[in-house]
């Protein structure tokens, strides 16, 4: 795994994804709230039952809607492209790393945020949920260094 193109690769999802919960968090409806707050709790449903693929695929469901509702496909899509480097290392590190319930307070963290309509806290609590996977990288990097390469 090419250590710079995953440190790349969260900086570059960074900046997009703060960019959209700041415009979502003004853009916001109630209606928009509903379909968020479901997916929350399909994610806990999905961790009680240890269904970690299922955790996966709703916790990108609850990123792609965020940018559905900043009104910016694009800002998913291209995600998306740049973060299959970064998922290989969210498959290594989910269980003693970045443990799944951690990853849901941070969206409940980002959901409050949301419904308060408050820019600000959102954006920090999507940058404090993003650098969770930087550093799991080298939490992951220190364990198992034979994995990576500095390129």
């Amino acid at each position: 795994i090419s250590l710079s193109q995953v440190q790349n690769g969260c900086f570059v999802r960074q900046a997009i994804e703060c960019a959209v919960v700041r415009r979502a968090a003004a853009m916001i409806t109630d209606n928009q709230c509903y379909p968020l707050a479901q997916n929350l709790h399909l994610q806990h449903i999905a961790i009680e039952r240890k269904q970690i693929d299922d955790f996966f695929q709703l916790d990108d469901d609850f990123h792609q809607k965020l940018a559905q509702i900043a009104d910016c496909q694009l800002a998913w899509d291209t995600i998306e492209n740049i973060k299959a480097t970064i998922d290989r290392v969210r498959y290594m590190s989910l269980d003693h790393v970045s443990p799944p319930e951690m990853l849901l307070r941070q969206h409940h963290d980002i959901f409050s945020a949301l419904e308060n309509r408050d820019g600000n806290a959102v954006e920090s609590a999507m940058t404090q949920h993003l650098q969770e996977i930087s550093e799991s990288v080298q939490l992951i990097r220190q364990e198992n260094s034979g994995w990576f390469s500095e390129d």
